[in-house]
């Protein structure tokens, strides 16, 4: 018995090293890599007891299964969508199709508080500010973890998009506009974009000092805009040529520098110091960014998705095809986490 579970081991020890060469081959010379420190296979299950030692959490996605992480590779918890899923730093809300109950929980899976809400539980990235949104998408409030609604706004036209920073919320409705809420839930601007054939608002982006929203179908245009004292005022819009009827993902990247905006043939980065951009074809299925200028970018390539790890606006320092359609891409600092339907990987990115 004892020689059938070793030899067990051996063919799974062989096969995640084929898996490391696949999807992270080692350098030649001095060039950019990704060195795989960790593989974890991600079934549901209980939580684990941290062992007490301190080492940096994240959340991750893969496939229908959710959960935290040390950066050690220690799962603390795994589990399965129910029908949605809030995640931030502090803890998660998983919740089904109707609840009437918001049930946050620590990256453990530990019960920390419940509230009464109806609808579609948001959370900041951070997990200090907790907001709900209406099952009909009309109103949004602000809850406190007593469940007293702090504030509540209602809106004549659906939402279809949301952003938020810091306490500051910006909204996006069905009919094209976009509103600009402060912390207390007061609308401090109206945005009414550049007109077109359908008006509507199909994504939005917060940074410090800095809005950016996409909106229209025919035209489909970017709008950029810049906080002057206290209301925002556009400063460029551009024709994207796409045509998109979907929310769209909208960012500011991590450095500060670019701005990712989702496109029917793929990902647009644009530079916002200078008059620069460029675009990298394929559905998206992830991005993510570091304050270093790092970008990690999946999309869609057949029936598998293909990622990409480059600088804006420069060729990739790492391309690979993957056969799974469904991808997680999370940094944190020089660590990439990647995750897919049933493994989560972590890999550093190295200069050799």
């Amino acid at each position: 018995m004892r020689k059938h579970r070793s030899r067990r081991y051996l063919v799974l020890a062989f096969a995640l090293g084929l898996l490391y060469l696949f999807l992270f081959p080692q350098p030649s010379g001095r060039e950019a890599f990704f060195k795989p420190i960790w593989s974890r296979s991600i079934p549901p299950g209980p939580s684990a007891e941290a062992d007490g030692q301190q080492a940096r959490l994240s959340w991750f996605k893969a496939g229908r299964h959710f959960g935290f992480v040390r950066l050690d590779g220690q799962v603390l918890h795994a589990a399965e969508v129910l029908h949605g899923v809030a995640l931030s730093e502090l803890g998660f809300i998983n919740y089904p199709r109707v609840a009437d109950n918001f049930v946050f929980q620590d990256p453990l899976g530990r019960f920390l508080y419940a509230v009464p809400g109806r609808g579609y539980p948001v959370l900041d990235p951070g997990g200090d500010l907790l907001y709900s949104v209406s099952t009909d998408l009309t109103e949004l409030q602000r809850l406190d973890r007593d469940g007293e609604a702090l504030w509540s706004v209602g809106f004549f036209s659906p939402i279809t998009t949301l952003a938020l920073s810091g306490g500051e919320c910006a909204v996006g409705l069905l009919d094209g506009t976009l509103k600009l809420l402060d912390s207390g839930g007061k609308i401090t601007q109206d945005f009414l974009p550049d007109p077109s054939r359908i008006p509507v608002i199909l994504g939005a982006a917060l940074a410090p000092g800095r809005l950016a929203v996409l909106s229209g179908i025919d035209p489909q245009r970017l709008t950029l805009l810049e906080k002057r004292g206290a209301q925002y005022s556009p400063i460029q819009t551009l024709d994207t040529g796409s045509d998109l009827r979907r929310e769209a993902l909208l960012g500011f990247l991590a450095d500060g520098r670019f701005l990712a905006c989702e496109t029917d043939a793929g990902l647009a980065l644009r530079d916002l110091r200078r008059a620069a951009a460029s675009e990298l074809p394929g559905r998206l299925l992830a991005l993510s960014s570091t304050a270093a200028g790092l970008l990690a970018l999946g999309s869609r390539e057949g029936g598998g998705s293909r990622l990409r790890i480059l600088r804006p606006l420069s060729s990739p320092l790492y391309e690979r095809s993957l056969a799974v359609g469904d991808l997680f891409l999370r940094f944190l600092d020089g660590s990439l986490l990647l995750g897919f339907p049933g493994r989560l990987l972590r890999a550093d990115y190295l200069e050799g």
